[in-house]
């Protein structure tokens, strides 16, 4: 489904794409290095495993380990803790993310739809899927659930029939081809908008010439005038949701990248020391 030829550009310019992919690739290099951050906390977890290990053998043998496997025990609770939460908070921004634009693409798709025409044998519904670009839907798609059953067939309790697609897939690729319809979409509502301008300039010419026109060309210009309002209205706010999700993806990094430094490496200790300045051998101090 193409959209209605445009009369002018006006409106097309105001599509900053390469501004929207920018704001993205930000978004995701901070979520990249999340994961990162993630890493590095999964590793913490297992040192502190190790090491209760060791203190453990330490204290089979007779040594006074004092209440360092309390301690130790609170501090691996505590990031397995921290750990769950960056992981389903990722998870749940991503997706919320991703919902949060495909519905707003929606919305772009319906304007459009509503002075578009449909192709025969098609119909509205059909022409918006098209629209989407089988993008996958949100929320997921509903599916018989393969637990609902026994093996006798019979209703197994507290078990909906239907659950969400749990293979729907939702990540930052998914996002940048999402932004990418969306644009498109924006450009196909721009030329229709732009096409008001033709029809309202062959109403009034219609009535120079006598034609009884009603309220016709006060009703396209309206329209134009809402539809050019909506527009705008989705320029500005896809810019600012996009700059609103990046200041929440450097937040969080910060959140889980001062959590993930609770414990560094040897490597890391030995390379603090030499940066702070401790004397080499040889080297005289006051």
């Amino acid at each position: 489904m193409t959209a209605i030829q445009p009369t002018n550009s006006t409106l097309r310019d105001k599509i900053n794409s390469d501004g929207y992919n920018a704001t993205l690739n930000e978004i995701n290099v901070k979520y990249t290095e999340m994961d990162k951050f993630i890493g590095n906390l999964e590793s913490d977890i297992l040192s502190i495993k190790d090491f209760e290990s060791e203190v453990l053998s330490d204290e089979a043998r007779g040594y006074d380990v004092g209440t360092s496997l309390d301690t130790l025990g609170f501090q691996k609770n505590s990031l397995e803790i921290d750990l769950d939460f960056f992981v389903h908070m990722k998870d749940v921004y991503i997706k919320k993310l991703y919902g949060d634009l495909y519905k707003y693409c929606d919305g772009i798709i319906d304007n459009a739809l509503a002075i578009e025409e449909i192709p025969a044998g098609a119909t509205k519904e059909s022409v918006k899927e098209r629209k989407f670009r089988n993008m996958t839907p949100y929320p997921a798609p509903m599916i018989p659930n393969p637990a609902a059953k026994n093996a006798l067939g019979e209703p197994v309790e507290g078990e909906p029939e239907e659950i969400s697609d749990p293979y729907a897939k939702y990540d930052m690729n998914e996002i940048f081809a999402l932004i990418n319809c969306t644009t498109s979409n924006l450009r196909e509502l721009a030329e229709d908008i732009g096409s008001f301008d033709d029809k309202i300039a062959r109403a009034t010419e219609r009535e120079t010439r006598g034609f009884s026109v009603g309220n016709l060309i006060m009703n396209l210009e309206s329209q134009k005038t809402k539809l050019t309002l909506e527009f705008d209205s989705y320029i500005e706010r896809l810019g600012k949701f996009l700059d609103q999700n990046k200041n929440f993806s450097e937040r969080c990094l910060k959140r889980i990248q001062l959590i993930s430094n609770e414990i560094v490496t040897a490597e890391e200790v030995a390379e603090t020391t030499t940066d702070s300045g401790a004397p080499d051998a040889g080297e005289s101090t006051i």
